[in-house]
């Protein structure tokens, strides 16, 4: 009997080189334990299941960002009417992901219908960004002096850090008023091959700009903190590849003077990568999170009578 299982999860994104498996050609059952679903796969092999358990995952990630709930879902095949338990399956798979040292936990698991699709389904999505700016009545370091003399060691590879003369929260939150709404986000795509011919209609749901923390010891808590930290909330239905991280490069820009709202607006009035103005730098991977994935919580309970109506409308490419 088959049965389907959405996953609910988190980890950290630093050894991994993305979420998502690098496709071969008309070959999807194999291991690949440098990405998030690959190590997945690996830990649901374990439990034995007569079908290769082929994640889907809800969202894809580049290397090095990070997911607080995460989703996916599975099939998995046994004999007869008996079918694997949802929280033994939690259990196992953390198992798993202990024993191999593996940055990876499971919060949930639950069965859904046949029909369900952890990505499709999905109505909404919400990433946080972690931004650290130097303080401006803080001296800043000698030429010989790094800034990352100052930065937390617990916050390595987990926030962005940056010195930056005149930077103004301010212009930061008027530009992003600039990306409300639905827009073409061409400009603020990654171009390649395989995604060129989408089309890159994305609507932008909200973007909540609010003052963060150092997350830190308590030792660590006790020093003085050199830096002004910003929590970034972007929520919306989908997005389109490196999106979000290029539009906080846009922001930093502005926020630092070297662009104005004007020619954010313009980038989103005139699509193309061409309109990407070439001494702005999309923001690292490491300070993004993916924070959830949102449903309607009818489509989360198990009815075998309910047909799901999956929204075919766009895909997230994430970042």
């Amino acid at each position: 009997m088959k049965a389907r299982y959405l996953s609910f999860f988190s980890y950290i994104g630093t050894g991994f080189r993305s979420s998502e498996k690098i496709w071969l050609k008309e070959k999807r059952n194999y291991p690949d334990p440098e990405s998030v679903q690959g190590v997945f796969e690996l830990a649901l092999l374990k439990l034995r299941s007569h079908n290769y358990p082929n994640l889907l995952l809800s969202s894809r990630t580049d290397g090095g960002v990070h997911a607080l709930n995460a989703t996916a879902h599975f099939d998995l095949e046994t004999s007869g009417s008996n079918i694997y338990n949802p929280a033994d399956i939690t259990f196992r798979v953390n198992k798993y992901f202990f024993k191999n040292e593996l940055c990876v936990s499971v919060k949930n698991t639950i069965r859904v219908n046949d029909d369900f699709n952890a990505r499709f389904n999905a109505k909404s999505r919400t990433y946080l960004y972690r931004l650290a700016i130097l303080k401006n009545n803080f001296p800043r370091p000698a030429e010989n002096l790094s800034i990352a003399s100052y930065i937390p060691l617990e916050e390595w590879k987990r926030c962005h850090f940056l010195r930056l003369e005149n930077f103004d929260i301010e212009r930061f939150r008027e530009g992003a008023q600039e990306f409300l709404g639905t827009h073409d986000f061409t400009t603020f795509k990654k171009f390649d091959k395989e995604t060129e011919t989408k089309h890159n209609r994305r609507s932008i749901h909200s973007i909540e700009i609010t003052p963060g923390r150092p997350q830190v010891t308590s030792f660590t808590e006790q020093q003085r903190s050199y830096f002004d930290y910003y929590n970034i909330k972007i929520h919306g239905r989908a997005f389109v590849h490196n999106q979000i991280r290029r539009m906080l490069g846009a922001l930093v820009g502005a926020a630092a003077g070297k662009i104005s709202t004007q020619d954010i607006r313009l980038m989103l009035q005139i699509p193309s990568k061409n309109s990407w103005i070439s001494h702005l730098h999309s923001q690292p991977a490491y300070g993004l999170y993916l924070c959830d994935v949102e449903y309607d919580p009818q489509e989360l309970i198990y009815d075998p009578e309910q047909k799901v109506s999956t929204r075919f409308v766009v895909e997230d490419e994430s970042d």
